[in-house]
């Protein structure tokens, strides 16, 4: 169930819409980043993903007309691999054309921002 915290006169009994939203960023990249993976054959495991959505509230407030909620995503990715940089490098230029929420939230203007961190092991 999603739905909002008491204060905001929910039952705090799921997460919010927005909290949804970017957990969806984050299931989606560790989701085609596998299927990418197994397509090609790269040994690649995504170890931890974290996010930060900067949300402008003044659209929600109706302080302003806002046309990009989230003006920026950061997204942290932990993984590890024994393929080379390059070939990690092609199946990161891939994630971004083939996740969907992520070529969604690019087409409505969000910026994503990506930070990764991979622990190279040898093969």
């Amino acid at each position: 169930m999603i739905d909002e915290p008491t204060f905001r006169h929910g039952t705090d009994v799921g997460p919010t819409p927005l909290e949804t939203l970017l957990g969806a960023l984050m299931g989606c990249t560790n989701v085609i980043a596998r299927r990418i993976a197994l397509e090609k054959k790269i040994d690649f495991k995504i170890d931890q993903i974290d996010i930060l959505g900067h949300l402008d509230h003044r659209g929600i407030d109706l302080e302003a007309d806002v046309p990009v909620p989230f003006p920026l995503i950061e997204l942290k990715i932990k993984a590890t691999t024994s393929a080379s940089r390059e070939t990690i490098a092609v199946l990161r230029h891939e994630l971004s054309k083939r996740c969907p929420m992520s070529v969604i939230l690019k087409q409505a203007g969000s910026r994503i921002e990506e930070d990764w961190s991979i622990n190279y092991q040898p093969g």
